[in-house]
């Protein structure tokens, strides 16, 4: 183990997922410092919805107005037939200049070094899990790490107090069987690599066992329920139990997994962990320590697999596996989000339908709620009273209310 060094533990940036343009939005209004996303090729979401060259540059704009940064993911593993277009996209994102470059591969590395003067970011992928390795992408010039996911916060506080350069790890959201995110599985069974964006998530899936030699035809449950068998599928990494000595670690990032996950996801574990950051910061960690359970529990509202720390405290046992399920839970439909608000009334941009007579709760920043019977639903286009609302419409509440433009409304 390498000698630690003392080192100021500075307040680390909370950096969300962007998804979309409206996701990155929400993003930014929840409390993220910074937002990572990807572009239409070469990132490792490649089913997200994701940015084109134009959306990025007016995403880096309002970043910039804003305060906050934005990374953007070039992580795949190229192929040479790839490397001319990285090359051309290299240049577009030189002019843009977005605050970060996330890169895995070192053909990028080295294209991006030669070609831009973005600051670089050495992807989860790479699996750096020692001092060592990371002092030798810092001397590469890379300005931060986002370390394995495979260490426990003494590891990651030895890296951090002995390293040349930034250390940014996942907090929170969806955990990989695989190790570090480098899975094979999904190609394998479907032929869609997992390590070139296009993941089916086939650790989801059940399984039985077969033993064809003397049982021909013969399936055996390794874990048995009605629904089947789920011997890969993790619960969800979350952070919180362990946030303040994460914190004091070092780490300069605390990120949050789920660019393909809702706007509702979004807005949610971005507030938590906004919440939990200042409470730590703020000398009030006696408050965040009385509020963790609650924390969680915000956090379990939206879509989870229920969670557990993962290594943070560590090697995970068995109980950091859903064996019987590989389902959501969902607490709450998400509705839509407020795009517009006045003295008179709100207006909701809908991603699902709301009619009269629904219950529902609007919720904003510094976990405030507020909840809403509609007695009254009206188009916003021309103040038509309606029964129900349809997704990709605009409808008005009138009211007072106290959530204002980039709540979300879920029910």
């Amino acid at each position: 183990m390498e000698k630690k060094k003392n080192k100021e533990i500075k307040k680390p940036e909370l950096l969300a997922p962007a998804g979309n343009f409206e996701k990155m939005l929400t993003a930014f209004h929840f409390g993220a410092d910074a937002v990572y996303l990807g572009l239409k090729r070469f990132s490792l979401r490649n089913f997200a919805g994701n940015f084109s060259l134009e959306q990025l540059n007016e995403a880096v704009r309002i970043a910039n107005e804003l305060g906050k940064k934005v990374y953007v993911t070039l992580n795949i593993f190229p192929f040479d037939e790839d490397l001319e277009e990285i090359e051309a996209i290299l240049y577009e994102l030189n002019n843009i200049k977005p605050h970060g470059l996330i890169v895995s591969d070192p053909a990028i590395f080295l294209l991006a070094k030669e070609l831009t003067d973005i600051e670089l970011h050495i992807s989860t992928q790479l699996n750096v899990m020692n001092t060592k390795t990371a002092n030798f992408w810092f001397k590469q010039g890379a300005k931060r790490i986002v370390i394995a996911r495979e260490l426990n916060i003494d590891q990651i506080k030895n890296i951090c107090a002995n390293s040349n350069g930034e250390i940014e790890v996942f907090a929170h959201g969806a955990l990989c069987i695989a190790y570090s995110g480098r899975c094979f599985l999904s190609l394998y069974m479907t032929g869609r690599s997992a390590n070139r964006g296009e993941c089916t998530q086939s650790c989801r899936w059940n399984y039985k066992l077969l033993e064809e030699s003397e049982r021909p035809g013969q399936y055996f449950p390794i874990e048995e329920d009605e629904r089947g068998s789920y011997i890969f599928n993790s619960k969800d990494l979350c952070a919180i139990p362990v946030l303040d000595k994460l914190i004091d670690a070092g780490v300069a990032s605390l990120k949050i997994e789920g660019r393909m996950k809702s706007m509702h996801y979004v807005a949610v574990t971005t507030d938590v962990y906004r919440t939990a950051i200042d409470l730590i910061f703020e000398n009030k960690r006696d408050e965040f320590i009385a509020m963790k359970q609650d924390l969680v529990k915000e956090l379990s509202r939206v879509s989870n697999r229920s969670f557990t720390t993962n290594f943070f405290e560590g090697t995970p046992d068995s109980s950091s596996y859903n064996f019987e399920d590989s389902r959501y839970i969902n607490q709450f439909a998400f509705v839509g989000s407020i795009v517009k608000k006045t003295q008179d009334f709100i207006e909701i941009l809908l991603k699902n339908p709301l009619s009269v007579g629904d219950n529902v709760e609007f919720r904003d920043r510094g976990l405030k709620k507020e909840r809403v019977h509609i007695e009254e639903l009206y188009l916003a286009r021309n103040n038509e009273k309606i029964d129900k609302g349809n997704p990709n419409t605009v409808v008005r509440v009138y009211g007072k209310f106290n959530c204002g433009v980039n709540s979300i409304v879920r029910k």
